[in-house]
């Protein structure tokens, strides 16, 4: 189990478990990411506790034990989650021409 917070002692012992080819980009991050909220520099600090299945289950979703990685991907997806529609409307015909194997990729 991983707590928000231990980024320290994990950093130390080695044990923070990140997927082959680190977290995912998740559809939410690069929305973020195009409307600049992702830009300047990391000043805000948290200190939550929070359920062990719910921040596993998000975990997993993006593939590291991460907890900024997994806040980042959460915080996306609160901050753009009106922008799906747009953002699929705009990218409909890339997303057509987008060979197989790299959609499945894309976490929708």
């Amino acid at each position: 189990m991983v707590k928000v917070g231990q980024t320290q002692s994990r950093k130390r012992s080695g044990t923070a478990k990140v997927a082959p080819g680190a977290a995912q980009r998740t559809v939410a991050l690069r929305i973020a990411e195009d409307m600049g909220l992702l830009t300047g520099p990391k000043t805000k600090h948290f200190n939550a506790k929070v359920s062990p299945r719910l921040f596993q289950a998000a975990a997993k979703r993006i593939g590291t034990t991460s907890p900024a990685a997994v806040i980042n991907a959460a915080l996306a997806s609160l901050a753009t989650e009106d922008e799906l529609g747009p953002w699929l409307a705009r990218n409909w015909g890339i997303l057509a021409d987008t060979p197989p194997e790299l959609l499945e990729q894309i976490d929708l």
